[in-house]
């Protein structure tokens, strides 16, 4: 089941939809343009990429890799060169509890005691496909980075996240609310 959060009310430029899983994540658009393409899963790949991530061990724990890129970084380092990273797989899994869903939820890293948000996990699944989505339909559209189009691209778009259909209220607001961390909606535009 599909859960829409829009960006704005007017009809969208463009839909982004987002499927976060619990082994393999991707995203998917459709840009409203009689020149361009629409693509069920990330163009130029074939598939879902696996649900994998590290992050730095920053003061922002911020994104280091991502899906595949994330595994290979994660077997290259895993001989004593992951003191920087956190690694996070199969994370998702944590929502399945409904009554046990709420905003301050941790989740220990594979391979340190860290324990991190899981909404912050979240959050920076949806800023990587944010991002990755934005450069790939602005390059495609020829929109510059920077430009006035640039910047008003996310009021243009309607975001889409899937969630499985037997979530109850709370995994599905958790899910909303990382949107939000993310900068995908506003707090005021969310539905």
């Amino acid at each position: 089941m599909a859960s829409p959060v829009a960006a704005s009310a007017k009809e969208p430029r463009t839909y982004i939809a987002i499927d976060v899983g619990t082994t393999n994540s991707g995203y998917g658009y459709k840009v409203n343009s009689p020149h361009s393409a629409d693509y069920l899963i990330q163009p130029g790949k074939d598939k879902k990429e696996p649900t994998m991530l590290l992050l730095k061990r920053d003061k922002e724990e911020s994104l280091a890799a991502f899906g595949a890129d994330a595994w290979k970084k994660y077997e290259t380092c895993e001989h004593g060169g992951l003191g920087d990273f956190y690694y996070f797989d199969r994370f998702k899994m944590e929502l399945q509890q409904d009554s046990h869903v709420h905003g301050g939820m941790k989740i220990k890293a594979e391979n340190a005691r860290k324990h991190v948000s899981l909404k912050l996990l979240f959050t920076r699944v949806l800023e990587h496909y944010h991002k990755e989505s934005k450069d790939r339909i602005c390059r495609a559209l020829g929109i510059d980075e920077g430009s006035d189009e640039w910047n008003r691209f996310d009021e243009e778009v309607r975001w889409v996240l899937t969630v499985p259909a037997i979530w109850g209220h709370s995994a599905k607001q958790f899910v909303v609310e990382a949107a939000v961390d993310a900068g995908l909606v506003k707090t005021e535009t969310q539905d």
